[in-house]
């Protein structure tokens, strides 16, 4: 009995302590107040002070105190305090580096202390610009310093221990910003969002930006992705993300988000409340699988959050592109709609005209003719009259003769005839037009002693809109 008892305890303690791995919390002593959260070379959660190191080993904090005091009038003649507020940390040459927010000062760590390693002074000029590496080198994108907002990067070059800048050959340059979510992947630097602002309005307020671009450090070229799916609602940070596999991770209260820019991928894991109280005046960190951030504010304490357990089935996820495709339609819907209505201009003047063509014209077809809005049919020996007339300058009276017959009459007869047809055809075009006249005998103008006739006015063949729509001349 003992034994079964002994062993659910044991089940019990094993269970507690495994959650307690997934997600632990370590407690920051009230006796620490100056210090940086920072990740070590050898992947140890660490927060420096100016004094030394507490270092978490095994769960608990193990201070190391640095050996002398230079450290701590370094920091007292730069006149910044020691907090992720004016320092950010990265590793450079296996090395845990320290440089200031606005650029200029850069720290290493140096024989169990940090030592200033630049020639330069404090910048001041590229607050929450996106920090990144490259070949062991320290690169920062945008900030905001001397009342601006910056859209250059800089570098530090540890040869000569001074800041320059990274001349780009591009005629496209994105909107100046700080606080950009950034990765940096295949000799490029992708940027996404950050926070900028606008003179016009106010020097002390900025606003969410939802742009995308790369910047291709062998081309020298900037580079518009589009924009941001309106899905993901955050698209600013105050220090640079950590990278877990291909994506950075960004967490809000209620998501983890994983940034895939690369494969253009969002991948958001619904974790109510875990981050309810998560501290954003600090950065997070990843080691062994394990996001480590500040929770609280008054009361500090650092958590962690195993992220494997993002791949259990019972985590809901939201999968979608990270470019919005309708974003990037946008110019595609510009010129359509361009276009479109350049159409409709089109037609409707070729209507007006059409109109203003037709109006005082008398049009035929096979039934009869047209005259504005009335009509008149024909008989089809009329219409073949018109439709001579409408081609012709005169019409002999031979040849309205072989319309009317095709017998052999007597001179006067088919003159009666003529006679008949050319005052019914007269009579129908006159209670169409008002016209008396419309077909009107005549002689020709080169041998009077043809007789003939000819129209008092334009007979044109009625064609439909659609034709003339497309009729060059």
């Amino acid at each position: 009995m003992r034994f079964l008892i002994s062993c659910i305890v044991l089940i019990v303690f094993l269970g507690a302590h495994s959650l307690s791995f997934s997600q632990s919390n370590f407690v920051v002593p009230d006796s620490i107040n100056s210090f940086v959260f920072s990740k070590g070379a050898n992947n140890q959660i660490k927060l420096i002070t100016p004094f030394g190191n507490h270092v978490l080993k095994d769960s608990v904090f193990i201070y190391e105190k640095f050996k002398d005091l230079n450290f701590s009038k370094q920091i007292n003649d730069i006149g910044r305090p020691l907090s992720n507020n004016e320092y950010r940390s990265i590793v450079l040459n296996e090395k845990l580096h320290l440089f200031h927010n606005g650029g200029g000062v850069v720290f290493e760590d140096f024989e169990d202390s940090f030592r200033r390693v630049d020639n330069s002074t404090l910048h001041l000029n590229q607050a929450s610009g996106f920090y990144f590496e490259i070949d062991n080198r320290l690169h920062l994108y945008g900030g905001y310093g001397l009342w601006t907002h910056k859209e250059y990067i800089t570098f530090y070059n540890p040869t000569v221990k001074q800041w320059d800048i990274n001349y780009h050959n591009s005629n496209y340059v994105p909107t100046a910003r700080w606080k950009a979510i950034g990765d940096y992947a295949g000799n490029k630097l992708y940027i996404l969002g950050g926070r900028t602002g606008d003179s016009n309005v106010a020097l002390d307020v900025d606003f969410d930006l939802d742009d995308i671009f790369l910047y291709d450090f062998e081309s020298g070229m900037f580079k518009s992705l589009g924009k941001a799916n309106p899905f993901l609602i955050k698209t600013y940070s105050n220090f640079a993300l950590p990278k877990y596999e291909s994506s950075i991770v960004l967490t809000t209260p209620e998501k983890i988000t994983m940034i895939d820019f690369v494969n253009n991928e969002v991948v958001e894991n619904i974790v109510l409340g875990e981050f309810l109280n998560h501290n954003s005046r600090f950065p997070c960190f990843i080691v062994d699988n394990n996001l480590y951030y500040i929770s609280g504010f008054d009361n500090l304490s650092i958590k962690s959050y195993d992220l494997t357990q993002l791949d259990s089935e019972e985590i809901q996820k939201n999968i979608y592109p990270l470019i919005n495709d309708t974003a990037e339609s946008e110019p595609l819907k510009v010129v359509l709609i361009g276009f479109v209505s350049l159409l409709i201009f089109w037609v409707m003047m070729k209507l007006f005209v059409y109109q203003d063509h037709i109006k005082d014209l008398v049009l035929y077809d096979k039934s009869g003719i047209y005259y504005r809005k009335r009509f008149v049919s024909m008989s089809a020996t009329e219409i073949k009259f018109i439709q001579l007339l409408s081609s012709e300058p005169f019409v002999s009276a031979s040849m309205l003769n072989e319309i009317l017959s095709d017998k052999e009459y007597s001179k006067s007869h088919l003159t009666e005839l003529r006679d008949k047809f050319v005052l019914k055809l007269k009579s129908k075009i006159e209670n169409l037009t008002g016209e008396k006249d419309g077909v009107y005998e005549t002689k020709h103008t080169d041998d009077k002693r043809i007789k003939g006739y000819k129209a008092n006015g334009a007979f044109k063949k009625k064609t439909s809109f659609i034709i003339h729509l497309f009729k060059i001349k």
